[in-house]
């Protein structure tokens, strides 16, 4: 079964944050992303549950910083 791939604007709508925040997680915050052309990037719905999951075990907040 293929895993469902996201847009950065798809994560920001399904966290209510901004399209910068999304990519300050790929970058800052280790969410892993596939990257695409220059600024552009694509996440698997496996990776980002996995990465919210982590985040609540360690209890580190997910920063809306857009």
């Amino acid at each position: 079964m293929q895993d469902e791939i996201l847009t950065v604007q798809e994560v920001a709508q399904l966290f209510k944050v901004s399209e910068r925040t999304v990519r300050n997680w790929v970058e800052r915050d280790n969410l892993p992303a596939i990257p695409i052309g220059k600024r552009g990037y694509r996440i698997a719905k496996r990776d980002l549950d996995a990465w919210v999951e982590e985040r609540k075990r360690s209890r580190k907040p997910i920063e809306d910083e857009g």
